[in-house]
């Protein structure tokens, strides 16, 4: 006798099937280069030389007002602006600087034209260091061919996210990175150490001249609390000259 299907079920599996397998788990590679594109690809950030961050940074009920300069290949200067307690109109700036091979701080009078710098200690250095790239860090990585792990699919605060991970080298740090299944976009960077854990979420993603930045990123660390960096404006390819994230200068 011949077996006939019945049409309903045979719907019922074909829809199954193809819902399986559009939940299914793309191979790395495949990820990343949707992930490439979702950041607004490989030509558009070949063209960034330098990126200038505006905007203002809460922590403990305070806000300051916060610029970020990085540079190709790896310098990063940032500085933070503050009131000076039982002043009017007047401020203190505080920064933090790399220029790939050392990293420096400086506190002045908002105005002044002297610094004095002040070189970071290694662990503070270093962090400052990874921050450096212009790229997006996780685009950073996969640009670096850095061993990163695909470890599947899962809930990040209700949002359903691919789980990437990557071993820097300490074999007691371990750094995650949070996907959108939808957007390919990072949510979220996690780094875990003996010392402290720093989750950082990037929210209110924009497009800058072709290429993807988020306005918002929240950083919570176990040691110091939260942070809200809320960016204002952005400006691609700013001329800035190398002596301005130089200790020496």
């Amino acid at each position: 006798m011949k077996f006939v299907v019945p049409v309903f079920a045979l719907l019922v599996y074909l829809f199954s099937s193809a819902h399986s397998r559009a939940e299914s788990t793309p191979s790395l590679s495949a990820l990343m280069t949707r992930h490439t594109e979702a950041m607004g690809g490989l030509l558009n950030w070949s063209r960034v030389e330098s990126i200038r961050l505006l905007g203002t940074v809460e922590r403990d009920g305070q806000s300051a007002e916060i610029v970020i300069v990085k540079k190709r290949p790896n310098k990063i200067r940032a500085t933070v602006t503050l009131p000076i307690p039982g002043t009017e109109g007047e401020y203190v700036q505080i920064i933090r600087a790399h220029d790939g091979k050392t990293g420096w701080t400086a506190t002045r009078r908002a105005g002044a034209k002297e610094t004095v710098k002040t070189e970071l200690d290694p662990t503070e250095a270093a962090g400052l260091l990874s921050d450096a790239g212009v790229l997006p860090k996780l685009l950073q990585l996969w640009r670096s061919n850095e061993p990163l792990k695909l470890l599947g699919r899962s809930l990040f605060e209700e949002q359903t996210v691919y789980i990437l991970e990557w071993d820097d080298g300490n074999s007691e740090t371990r750094h995650r990175f949070y996907m959108d299944v939808n957007s390919y976009r990072t949510v979220a960077h996690e780094v875990q150490t003996p010392a402290d854990t720093i989750l950082t979420k990037f929210s209110g993603y924009e497009a800058f001249r072709g290429v993807y930045l988020p306005t918002r990123t929240d950083i919570t660390a176990a040691t110091t609390g939260r942070s809200v960096l809320l960016t204002e404006s952005v400006e691609i390819g700013v001329g800035i000259y190398n002596g301005y994230f130089s200790r020496n200068s």
